[in-house]
Order: C-alpha cells, then sequence, then structure tokens
C-alpha cells in the first residue's frame, strides 16, 4: 500500500466526476424540486408523510459538525458511522493505492443497522418523537385533500 501523489488524486477525482457528473445532478435537481414541495429534501416525508430509515441523518452530521454530539446521537446515532464511512471511502478510492474496498462491509453494516433502529423507532416512537413523526404537509395529503373539495373522491 502506498500513498498516491496530488497528481494521482486529481485524476482519479476527475475521472469518478467524469463518470458520475449526469447522476449527481440528476440528484441535485430532483432533490431541490423535493424541498421546494415542502419542508425538506427527504422524498418519503415530502410524498407520503412517513419517515425513512435515514430521517435526521442530515441533521444529526450537521449537529456533529457544531459540535453538539449529544443531540446528533439523540437525533441519528448513524450520523457518526456515515462521516466514519466518508472518511474510510476518501482514504481507500483517492489517498491510499489499495485493494480493500474497507468501505463496503462498513456500508452494509450501516444499513442493516438503520434497518434495525428504523423498525424499532417506529414501533416505539412513531409518530410523536422527532425524527420519526408525521409530517401532515405531504404530497398524497394535499392532493387528497384537493380532491375532496373538488368533489372528485368520495
Amino acid at each position: 500500500m502506498r500513498i498516491r501523489t496530488r497528481r494521482e488524486i486529481g485524476n482519479a477525482i476527475r475521472r469518478d466526476w467524469n463518470s458520475y457528473k449526469t447522476g449527481l445532478l440528476m440528484a441535485a435537481v430532483i432533490m431541490s424540486g423535493i424541498s421546494l414541495l415542502g419542508h425538506g429534501i427527504c422524498p418519503s416525508k415530502e410524498l407520503v408523510g412517513l419517515p425513512c430509515p435515514g430521517c435526521g441523518l442530515t441533521r444529526s452530521i450537521l449537529l456533529i459538525l457544531q459540535g453538539k454530539f449529544a443531540e446528533s446521537w439523540q437525533l441519528q446515532p448513524f450520523g457518526y458511522a456515515w462521516l466514519v464511512l466518508a472518511v474510510i471511502f476518501i482514504l481507500d478510492r483517492y489517498i491510499l493505492e489499495t485493494r480493500q474496498k474497507l468501505w463496503v462491509g462498513l456500508l452494509v453494516v450501516i444499513c442493516i443497522g438503520m434497518a434495525a433502529l428504523y423498525g424499532w423507532r417506529m414501533v416505539t416512537l412513531y409518530p410523536n418523537v422527532e425524527p420519526v413523526t408525521y409530517y401532515e404537509g405531504n404530497l398524497l395529503r394535499k392532493i387528497y385533500g384537493i380532491g375532496l373539495e373538488t368533489g372528485l373522491q368520495q
């Protein structure tokens, strides 16, 4: 294992950008469109009002970066895991020349853990405790409400 040069790192980043820029830009446009619908960027909450397994993750990471560690942990403990994963991914993909793919196993463990936490939270905390609350301003409810007002649905 060796550390890549600046030029090699720059080439790797450019290569990835060229490979994934269309998908990344499309994701940014979709997320921007979703955020215009209501109060956030979570497609699940915006469209149907239900929290997803990642609910609170963005806020959790922002709280970690602000030094509010206890608040972050209470909101979404996997914010820490995603930050660790990001560091390992960057090291593995761009800086260290290794074939280990250390981040893949960690990604699987994080996803399984988040699914388990989501199930537990939905059974014990939903719909009264952040971040697993019901969003009444969701698109499905708005459409349903419009349908009732116009007499299209009974």
